[in-house]
């Protein structure tokens, strides 16, 4: 049986008063790592180097270092000295490959970190994979982190910022190739509260806050369809990753298919 792996996680005793280190640690043993955790406390007057010296150069102590970086622990000068001084030291120890990590509960602040981190690996718990990157980088292998399966087209809802407006703008757009012509559908019991009109302009823009520059549509069209279960609205513009279609509402219908009219590439959304 494959030995775990451990890492020494060193962090300021103001950030574990709302024990946030020891669930760090906790998530981190769930994901297959053994952590040993190391309080600094540097207003005890004890260099950081002197007190992880030991497990940093005992192999079989540590096979990675883990810094909890904060406002508390990298916060003034002298905290980043210390920690420059004991990486520098474990590095010259341990050898350039050796995993030294730092972990940001929040966003990353460039600020906070030292010269010498800047360089290797730092992880935000915000990062939905963090645990994930920390146990690969001390096992030394391969991310293995499943990808999401992008949609083949872009979609985003805009809204107002005025309260008593409730008007929304589907946007929708293809990410390669083109839509011509295009057709945008709704459930046709909906179409009176829905009330849908097309748009066609630049990509990315809020027609309900900007004032977006349409291009005119050319041959559109709209009706019920054929079965009479949807109310089709059409027109020849080319949809690219950069001219989208807005589909403007009184309120968002329950079904929207959008697409190529007349062709088998179109898609189906519900809200």
């Amino acid at each position: 049986m494959t030995q775990k792996k451990s890492i020494w996680l060193t962090y300021a005793w103001d950030d574990n008063v709302d024990s946030d280190v020891d669930f760090t640690a906790q998530e981190l043993g769930r994901a297959g790592i053994e952590v040993k955790l190391d309080r600094w406390n540097i207003t005890a007057g004890k260099r950081l180097w002197e007190q992880i010296e030991s497990f940093i150069q005992d192999t079989s102590k540590s096979d990675g270092w883990l810094i909890y970086a904060t406002q508390a622990s990298l916060g003034s000068e002298k905290c980043k000295e210390e920690f420059y001084y004991a990486l520098d030291r474990a590095l010259e120890t341990r050898g350039g490959d050796f995993p030294v990590i730092a972990l940001f509960p929040a966003s990353v602040d460039n600020d906070l970190i030292p010269a010498g981190i800047k360089t290797r690996l730092f992880v935000s718990v915000t990062d939905p994979d963090w645990k994930e990157r920390i146990v690969a980088a001390v096992e030394k292998r391969h991310l293995n982190i499943t990808k999401l399966q992008l949609e083949p087209y872009a979609l985003i809802i805009h809204e107002s910022s005025k309260p008593s407006d409730d008007r929304r703008a589907i946007e929708v757009r293809p990410r390669g190739g083109t839509w011509t012509p295009f057709l945008a559908a709704i459930p046709l019991n909906e179409k009176n509260q829905v009330s849908p009109r097309l748009h066609h302009g630049p990509a990315k823009r809020n027609p309900m806050e900007e004032k977006v520059l349409c291009t005119s549509l050319s041959n559109s069209r709209s009706g019920p369809s054929g079965d009479g279960r949807l109310w089709i609205e059409s027109a020849g513009n080319e949809a690219t990753p950069t001219q989208s279609y807005y589909i403007l509402c009184k309120k968002l219908p329950s079904l929207l298919i959008f697409g190529v009219e007349g062709s088998s590439t179109q898609y189906q959304v519900t809200f």
